[in-house]
This record gives C-alpha cells, structure tokens and sequence, in this order.
C-alpha cells in the first residue's frame, strides 16, 4: 500500500459522520475546515495549477460533502485536487495531534561540521542556520533562478543518497514524488519532512524513514480561512497557526 493509500486509509476512520464546511484554494496554501471547527493546510502549487480559469473542476460543490469523499482527492494527480485532499487530512488529525518537542527541528537532529544536509525544496529561513552550523549544504529545488548552487530534481538519486541529514519537503506528498525521493534517502541518519502540508503522523512516516516531522497545528482557524483567502504564505499565518515539531523515532 503507498503512503496515499495509508493516509486515506486513516483519514477514512476518523472521517465519520463529518462534513467539509469549507474550503479555500489561496495562491498561498489551501486551507479545509471540517464541521465548523478544525482547519488543515496544504501547499497550493499555483504554477501547476494550469491556464484555464477554472483551476478545480468540483468548484462551487466542495462545501457540504462527506469528509471521506473529499479526502479521496489526495488521490488524484492533478496537485490542486491532490492538495485539498491532504489539508482535509490535516483538518482530521487536529484533535489527536501528538505532543510537540519544540518549535525547532533543528534542535531534534544535531548538526554536525562537515556533513553533508539534502534539502528537497527551497526553504529560505533555514538555509543560514545549518550554513552557519559548518555543513555542505545541497539544495535541489526545480527553480534554479532562486540562488546559486542549487541542484535539479534530476540530480536526487546521483546525490541525495550521499547526505548524512535530508530536509524533505512535504510537498512531494501533494505531488506524488515522496517515495521516490525517500528510495534515495536509505543511508541518511535523520530524515525531516518540513512545512505546513506536513501530516503529524509518526505512525505512517517512520515505516518510510523519516525521522522527523515538522510541520504546524491551527489555533485561529477562521483567521487562517480568512490568510489563506488573502493570498497570505507562512510568515501571514503567525499567531494564527502553532509550529509543531515530532519524533518519528
């Protein structure tokens, strides 16, 4: 069974008996609320997202559907469709969210001088920090125009599997890369899934080898609705939103 399949499979047993309420599709994230209550996110690739006007063709008849039947979408390849799935699974997961061991995964995975760190997306905040904490680092990231030294995805199975520590983003769920990314990353010690598509579930990941999970839990969900809806990224979100960071291990 693939991690899609796994995901679903829970999702569908905490599905009972509710219902989708709302969803936003910003530029941003996109954001689903179930029951009028919680809020689950995931990245919305709006590049992908292609040239018609219509970007999801269950517009306008989302709201008011069985949880289950939404959730169903993580399955679909169109990464739009794939993304509204995913954030209805973060939406169900909110109420049993494991405790978190911090706000700052880099202090779960001790970073050493000289090893090799894979970053499987651009995630600028981070970058200084484990620079400055004396690593090589490798960033593969498909748009080589946002800095130097960056690899293209083409290069993963070359390079990856000579990383020590492999930040992941939790993208490749959205868009169906995941496992073939993780088939790259056997040799890694620490394995981070980073960012706020990422499903806090320790359960499903670590059979794959991720070793940590950093992702976020909605405290304020109307104002993540109303961020979302605005065109708002990560840094709008602040107090709306609570980082999360959990050990697979």
């Amino acid at each position: 069974m693939g991690i899609e399949k796994k995901i679903c499979a829970m999702g569908e047993s905490l599905s009972k008996a509710s219902w989708i309420t709302d969803v936003r599709i910003g530029l941003g994230y996109t954001a689903v609320e179930i029951d009028g209550k919680s809020v689950g996110l995931a990245y919305t690739f709006r590049n992908e997202a292609g040239h018609s006007c219509t970007a999801m063709e269950m517009a306008g008849e989302l709201s008011g559907k069985p949880t289950s039947q939404i959730l169903d979408l993580f399955m679909e390849k169109d990464v739009i469709s794939s993304a509204v799935g995913l954030a209805t699974f973060n939406a169900l997961i909110v109420g049993r969210l494991p405790d978190s061991q911090g706000e700052d995964f880099l202090d779960l995975i001790a970073l050493q001088p000289g090893e090799r760190v894979g970053m499987v997306g651009f995630f600028g905040p981070v970058i200084p920090l484990i620079r400055r904490a004396g690593c090589n680092l490798l960033i593969f990231e498909k748009n080589l125009a946002r800095g130097e030294g960056l690899y293209p995805p083409e290069e993963i199975p070359r390079t990856l599997p000579t990383c020590s520590v492999i930040i992941l983003s939790a993208t490749t769920l959205i868009n169906h890369t995941f496992e073939g990314v993780m088939s790259h990353a056997k040799g890694a010690r620490e394995v981070v899934m980073l960012g706020p598509s990422t499903p806090l579930v320790p359960e499903i990941m670590a059979p794959y080898g991720v070793t940590v999970l950093a992702g976020m839990k909605t405290v304020n969900p109307k104002k993540v609705l109303r961020i979302v809806s605005e065109g708002g990224g990560t840094q709008k979100l602040g107090g709306a939103v609570r980082k999360m960071v959990v050990a697979c291990k």
